[in-house]
């Protein structure tokens, strides 16, 4: 009985309003999360612009620039702010090549993560920009991410796997140029907008996952489990034609495909509560996103997805994969080379006995 009351005292001091809020705020000021998620959304994010911005490089007038005109009524419909519409010219073919040269260098350097601060906030205002010349190539990635830029505008995407970080530990100890200026700051404010940023970026991904799961309640395709069927056999998203028909001609794939889809939706925000059913369900949208991609070609949308799903894989979960995978490789090689010495071994053992060997 005392254990047992002991334990109830426990789970009401823990979730008592002042221990949760307490508890919230050395979250939110403590230390900054998910870093290998941010620099994760970081390299996909720019994948998926260069994506949309190179394979479009021959056609590129045509559906942004001097040609795209007939598109201008619904582009001027949409309201765009006027400053935005001037970053890529529609008059002047030659200062919309060096508008879109510098995006595609931006997106470069995004991707490798140098100067990222400096780079991120830039690289939005041409991303909106070129979106602002027209809004017929959209499919919800371009305005998913321009979406989730404005939040990332406050997170660290450089922590890891960046130019960034390698300069950082190259420099070690010696004195930055801002660091004077850095040591004037409150050093729980930047934890702060760090984790405000992936608070935001994690709503707007349990936003995306709601509305859709409720509209697609609505629809009778989805309830029926044939809504994967008609997405596929539709001629305008067949990016691989045979791998389509293969696919939907399976009648229990399409509708497991269907209801999976629908259900992993649909309790995302419940699953998100424990830690493995949360792992299961980012780990089901993603190849629900990948297939998205490989099978409708809509990239941009599926890497998003994807990369808003990282954010919620903690970076001690991540160091623990990166810990078991270099153990798996370190494993791979030891056995390869033990391999090769036997096989060195038993081939010394298998030349034929010369006289020399004989009197030896």
């Amino acid at each position: 009985m005392t254990i047992q009351f002991t334990r109830r005292q426990g789970w009401r001091h823990r979730l008592s309003p002042v221990q949760l809020w307490t508890g919230f705020q050395d979250w939110l000021t403590s230390a900054k999360h998910a870093t290998i998620g941010f620099s994760l959304l970081r390299i996909i994010f720019a994948v998926a612009m260069l994506l949309v911005l190179l394979p479009s490089f021959a056609d590129r007038h045509y559906l942004w620039g001097a040609g795209s005109w007939w598109v201008e009524p619904e582009a001027r419909r949409r309201g765009w702010w006027e400053p935005f519409r001037l970053i890529f010219a529609k008059n002047d073919p030659v200062l919309f090549d060096l508008a879109y040269f510098a995006l595609i260098a931006l997106a470069l350097l995004f991707l490798v993560g140098f100067k990222t601060r400096w780079v991120t906030p830039v690289l939005l205002l041409f991303w909106v920009g070129l979106s602002a010349n027209t809004t017929l190539l959209t499919n919800g990635g371009d305005t998913l991410m321009r979406i989730v830029l404005v939040f990332a505008l406050f997170a660290d995407l450089s922590r890891h796997l960046s130019v960034d970080a390698w300069l950082r530990r190259r420099r070690g100890e010696r004195a930055g140029r801002f660091d004077a200026l850095r040591r004037r700051v409150p050093e729980w404010l930047s934890p702060l907008l760090h984790n405000t940023a992936l608070i935001l970026c994690c709503y707007q991904i349990l936003l995306v996952y709601l509305v859709s799961s409720i509209l697609k309640l609505q629809g009778e395709e989805w309830i029926s489990g044939t809504a994967l069927y008609y997405a596929l056999s539709l001629t305008e998203f067949q990016v691989l034609p045979a791998l389509s028909e293969a696919v939907w001609q399976v009648t229990p794939f399409i509708m497991v495909g269907t209801w999976f889809a629908l259900v992993v939706q649909l309790t995302f925000p419940v699953a998100l509560l424990w830690k493995p059913s949360r792992y299961v369900a980012v780990a089901g949208l993603s190849l629900t996103h990948f297939g998205i991609g490989l099978l409708l070609g809509l990239w941009p949308f599926s890497l998003a997805m994807i990369a808003l799903d990282l954010l919620l894989v903690r970076d001690a979960s991540w160091l623990r994969v990166r810990a078991v995978v270099g153990m798996v490789f370190t494993r791979g090689r030891r056995a390869v080379a033990a391999s090769r010495e036997s096989v060195h071994e038993g081939g010394d053992d298998l030349t034929p006995e010369t006289p020399e060997r004989r009197a030896a």
